[in-house]
């Protein structure tokens, strides 16, 4: 679910925004408006307006700071559809407040791909850009500073943990029927949890590490955003975003896949570091939806999102493949 974060973040005022946008960015903001960050419960995003110009204004607590340094190194280097970062009045590429880093990108004025869907040549387009982000060239001391593992996969075994000892004892209709689905599917929350396959040991690029359709903007070009969870790793930890158990987030005709694939260009694709990388992000989905289907928000929508992943999305297929 990417950037998945336990419990709500606390909001800010928009009269204290717009100070910080005055003091950190040199920005007099005449228009704030809330956007919906989609599962990101970890961050606030606004579209906010000068008087000459339009921004996307995040404040998170999600990631790492190496995601904007990556998205920055990208955007710098001319890579399109990487949006740039505005930079700070010192020359930074975020400041802090409460412990949550606030950033700001270009607003760029499109829909979320989950929404619209991708052209088969918009799913080229995507494979393109998707390769250009593997193959760029980072400076030796930001690719000694990228994250090796999942920043999210390394707290969710405490909190599956909480998940299960909650639903011992569930209250409400909600987790009595999260209970259930527990219950039924408990082979495979089993499996996810005590039965990782190998960690891959191939060759390591940037990846964004979690590039579904939900972090793609389209305009007449394609922009990938949210960059809170990349990591180095070998590229099957974002090409398993295209291979199945993505639903509607990722390719849903052997077309579009095709489409990505003749965009991305030869690679031989590592099955074992597929289902690696499938095992790892079905574990961190279930127990983060989980989690949300208890302390909210979305008590429900989460609930049919954990049931889906179950059934027939990437735990489904993650623990088909073992058998």
């Amino acid at each position: 679910m990417g950037g998945w974060l336990p419990g709500m973040l606390a909001g800010v005022g928009v009269t204290l925004l717009r100070k910080w946008l005055l003091a950190d960015f040199a920005l007099d903001v005449v228009e704030l408006t809330p956007v919906a960050a989609g599962a990101d419960i970890a961050a606030q995003v606004w579209h906010a307006s000068t008087a000459t110009n339009q921004y996307a204004v995040k404040w998170s607590g999600a990631g790492t700071n190496t995601g904007h340094q990556v998205a920055a190194f990208l955007a710098d280097s001319g890579l399109p559809g990487v949006p740039e970062l505005i930079r700070t009045t010192e020359g930074g590429l975020w400041s802090v407040h409460a412990k949550k880093r606030l950033t700001i990108t270009p607003w760029i004025d499109g829909v979320r791909a989950a929404q619209s869907g991708l052209t088969d040549e918009q799913w080229s387009e995507y494979g393109v850009l998707i390769r250009r982000v593997h193959d760029s060239e980072p400076p030796h001391r930001l690719r000694d500073a990228l994250p090796k593992h999942s920043h999210i996969d390394a707290r969710t075994p405490a909190i599956a943990q909480d998940v299960r000892t909650r639903l011992e004892t569930p209250d409400g209709d909600v987790e009595e029927e999260l209970a259930a689905v527990w219950k039924q599917y408990e082979h495979v929350i089993t499996d996810l949890c005590t039965n990782r396959p190998p960690a891959p040991s191939g060759p390591r690029v940037i990846c964004h590490g979690d590039p579904h359709l939900g972090n793609v903007l389209v305009d007449e070009h394609l922009h990938l955003i949210d960059w809170d969870d990349v990591i180095f790793a070998p590229r099957e930890q974002d090409l398993m975003f295209m291979l199945g158990g993505m639903g509607d987030v990722g390719p849903t005709t052997s077309a579009q896949l095709d489409a990505f694939l003749e965009g991305y260009g030869p690679h031989g694709v590592d099955q074992d570091a597929i289902h690696y990388y499938r095992h790892v992000r079905a574990f961190e989905d279930v127990i983060g939806w989980s989690h949300q289907a208890i302390t909210g928000p979305d008590h429900q929508y989460a609930l049919a999102v954990v049931k889906g992943i179950l059934d027939h999305g990437l735990a489904a297929l993650a623990v088909s493949a073992e058998r």
